[in-house]
């Protein structure tokens, strides 16, 4: 999967077909969380949600232990440009990062499904939408930064 020489043109493409993927499935949630929400039953998708924390925090920390890419052939070229483009060190650190984040994200998440009532009968959905619709915007400019900001010279010297 190493490549001496990358072309961030295509990388750029895949990166963006990961971005259009992670929209589709970010709007899949979006629309659970809004049927979810509208039943009353929030405890459902909060399991779900934790559900999939857990399997990509246990995916994280098998890419991070063992050092193989995992995914589609499309994820898999796009982490193995990451690792050469910020190198074995600062991707390694990278992903510690994200597999903590992962663990306490889903910490907290767990932490809510056995302390709070889910029984909000008077919640507007709008209060409870802006944080995910928050972090989604957040997601995508970051995607977009990080795509923009990719250059030739430092993905192959």
């Amino acid at each position: 999967m190493e490549e001496e020489h990358w072309d961030i043109k295509e990388i750029k493409k895949l990166k963006k077909k990961q971005l259009l993927l992670g929209n589709l499935f970010m709007l899949v949630i979006f629309l659970l969380f809004v049927y979810f929400f509208e039943s009353r039953n929030l405890f459902v998708i909060t399991w779900v949600i934790l559900a999939g924390l857990l399997v990509v925090l246990l995916l994280t920390l098998y890419t991070l232990l063992t050092g193989k890419l995992i995914g589609t052939k499309t994820s898999r070229r796009v982490q193995a440009f990451d690792r050469k483009y910020w190198g074995k060190k600062r991707w390694k650190r990278k992903k510690i990062v994200e597999a903590t984040l992962y663990a306490i994200l889903g910490g907290g998440l767990a932490y809510l499904l056995f302390t709070v009532d889910f029984n909000f009968s008077n919640q507007p959905i709008t209060s409870s939408l802006f944080p995910f619709i928050g972090a989604w915007i957040g997601y995508n400019l970051g995607e977009i930064t990080r795509m923009k900001n990719l250059n030739e010279h430092s993905a192959n010297g």
